[in-house]
């Protein structure tokens, strides 16, 4: 899988952690992820790295929005772009200005029509 593939993967797996309420824990055991290749390595680090701290990673986002916003009233797609990327910035995964615009990008195509203009002004705080 290249990069890309993996960071969408990631999106996908915590888009279902936020809508659906699995825990990712669960994702993990589901999704049979195991260390030693690129692909679980990079999964796996993000989403260990996700149950340690994403009400950190929700609190940073929410300091990030304007006092009208919520990160709960968030879309949930939303949310796993920007948990994602967070993650990737604190595992020091990849350049910042790479990790943004994949994130960009992966809004672009699968989220809602604004929400990658969003997604870059909160990163770009960050």
């Amino acid at each position: 899988m290249t990069r890309h593939q993996l960071r969408f993967q990631l999106v996908t797996y915590l888009y279902q952690h936020l809508l659906l309420g699995k825990s990712i824990a669960n994702i993990i055991v589901d999704e049979q992820l195991r260390e030693g290749t690129e692909a679980g390595d990079y999964l796996l680090n993000n989403l260990y790295n996700l149950i340690d701290h994403e009400a950190t990673y929700a609190q940073f986002i929410q300091e990030h929005l304007s006092s009208e916003w919520k990160y709960e009233r968030l879309l949930a797609l939303d949310r796993a772009i920007l948990l994602a990327a967070i993650s990737e910035f604190a595992l020091d995964e990849a350049a910042r200005s790479v990790i943004i615009n994949e994130a960009v990008e992966i809004a672009k195509e699968y989220s809602s029509e604004d929400s990658y203009a969003f997604i870059n002004a909160v990163l770009d705080q960050l």
